[in-house]
This record gives C-alpha cells, sequence and structure tokens, in this order.
C-alpha cells in the first residue's frame, strides 16, 4: 500500500484539488495524509479536517517542510510513502505503477515522477548528484532527464518523492534543520550513501504547478532560506572546492546589494553575507 502525504500551509484550495484529482483516478490501495503546517488563511484547517477520507495531522505552527512530513510519515501505514506537493494534479492512474517499479528493484530506496507543467511540459524533475556544477548547469538551462525508460539518477524532486518507507526511517526521513529548500536533494543523498538507488520514472506523470503556493514572488524569509539550506546542503555533502566557491560567489554576489535602494534586498544581503561569512549557524536545529 502507498501512504500520500500531502502538506499544506494555506492553500487550502491547491490541497483540495489535489486530493480530488488523487482519488478520482485511485480507488484503493492507498491512504491519504494531509498535514496542515500551521495555516493562518481563514477556513484552511477546516478544509483540511474536511477532505473525504483524509486523516488530518494539524500542526500548531510552520516547522517547515522537512519536519511537516516526517509528521505525516510518522502516521503512514503504507510500505512506500509518497510525498506530494498540494500544487499538484494527478492527470492519470499512477500508484500502481510506482508501486510496481519498487517491487521490481528492490534497492530503489526513492523515486519521483515526471513532473509537468500544465501545458505538458517537462519540469526539472530529476538530475545527476548536486554539486556546484551540476546545480548551475541545472539553473542555466539544462532540462530534467527527458522521456524514456526508468534511469538510475541521483535526485528527485520533493514535489512528488516516493520513497520505501524502512529506508526513510533507516535514514532519519527528512532532515528537520531544513526548513525549506535543498532537504529532498539531501534526503536523496543520504539514501544513496547507505547503498540505495535513486530512480527517476519518466512514464509516471504529474501535474505540478509550481510556486502555487507561493503567488506574488519569493519573499525575503524564503530567498534567506534558500541560501541557508545551500549552504548547510554543501556543508554536508560538497566538497571543499565546492564550499569555498560557493562562499565566494555569495559574498561577491550580495556584498554589493547591502547598499540596494530596496530595504528587503539589503536586508536579505545582509543575512546572507553573514552566512557565507560563517556568522550564523547553518546547523541550527
Amino acid at each position: 500500500m502507498i501512504s500520500v502525504v500531502i502538506v499544506q500551509h494555506n492553500h487550502a484550495a491547491l490541497t483540495r484539488s489535489a486530493v480530488e484529482s488523487l482519488r478520482a483516478r485511485h480507488t484503493q490501495g492507498f491512504e491519504t495524509i494531509v498535514v496542515d503546517n500551521g495555516s493562518t488563511e481563514p477556513g484552511a484547517r477546516e478544509t483540511a479536517g474536511a477532505l473525504p477520507g483524509c486523516r488530518v495531522v494539524l500542526n500548531a505552527d510552520n516547522q517547515g517542510f522537512g519536519r511537516a512530513n516526517n509528521a505525516g510519515a510518522r502516521e503512514a501505514a503504507g510500505d512506500i510513502i509518497l510525498f506530494l506537493n498540494n500544487d499538484t494534479r494527478i492527470p492519470g492512474i499512477v500508484l500502481p505503477a510506482i508501486e510496481e517499479h519498487f517491487a521490481r528493484f528492490p534497492r530503489c530506496g526513492a523515486a519521483g515522477p515526471r513532473l509537468a507543467n500544465p501545458d505538458g511540459t517537462a519540469q526539472a524533475s530529476a538530475g545527476a548528484p548536486v554539486t556546484l556544477r551540476t546545480l548551475w548547469t541545472m539553473k542555466t538551462g539544462h532540462a530534467a532527464y527527458g522521456d524514456g525508460p526508468a534511469r538510475e539518477c541521483g535526485w528527485v524532486s520533493g514535489a512528488a518523492m516516493a520513497v520505501r518507507k524502512d529506508v526513510f526511517h533507516a535514514v532519519g526521513g527528512f532532515d528537520e534543520r531544513y526548513f525549506m529548500y535543498f532537504e529532498d536533494i539531501d534526503l536523496c543523498a543520504r539514501i544513496r550513501r547507505a547503498g540505495y538507488e535513486i530512480h527517476f520514472l519518466p512514464e509516471v506523470t504529474i501535474e505540478h504547478l509550481g510556486g502555487g503556493s507561493q503567488p506574488g514572488g519569493l519573499s525575503p524569509r524564503v530567498r534567506t532560506e534558500y541560501r541557508r539550506s545551500q549552504i548547510m546542503y554543501f556543508l554536508a555533502h560538497g566538497s571543499a572546492v565546492d564550499n569555498l566557491v560557493l562562499r565566494l560567489y555569495l559574498l561577491a554576489r550580495f556584498l554589493p546589494q547591502r547598499v540596494s535602494r530596496s530595504a528587503e534586498n539589503r536586508a536579505v544581503a545582509s543575512t546572507v553575507v553573514s552566512m557565507a561569512l560563517g556568522h550564523h549557524d547553518e546547523h541550527r536545529a
């Protein structure tokens, strides 16, 4: 059985749509667990509680993406956990194909489907193990692995990531020190380190709105958390050269922004520069 874990922080309408699309195409062999991560949107928590056929976990506040998913995973009864963003849609029958893949490949610890935009074009769903070089290549236009047979890769996106439950718990689940960003790549790295494989499943497609839970652009908090998580990931998994180059890059990019006319940009720049210089604790609990 597959346990589907969906985290929401506000935007309950997205959650409802994701659950409805899942249940419209699957009638058995799975359970759905919705984790409300301290929503402040009026009615969001009540909407989650009223979703048919769902078990609901209510967190008192926003504890971060990884921690919320861990809370859902603790409630999971299935052998496989599918972590699914609430801004996703299920366009077809996907759960049996995911289960079959894990049955065929016992060394597969985690797998991810092809993520598609609403117009059907591919998103960055999977890739090689993350180094500064591969991260830069992806940021400068490299598409995700394309169509074709399932294959081994370095990481799959946390927007739709299936993991064997025993493997997930054996490696400690999501590292809760990451508030958001890089927690999926970090989990994949630790699963590979434990001797399991990460597989990309291009024949399985899930629609991902992408940014649907953060309309209006990225807030200063989100921009800062991205850099905090990036630094923490490379400290844990990167080479000494990558760590040095990353910090030099961040200083070169953000030092000039400390005199920006925008107060928000100045605040973000000051925090990132401080982190790049090692003045912040990137391994905060």
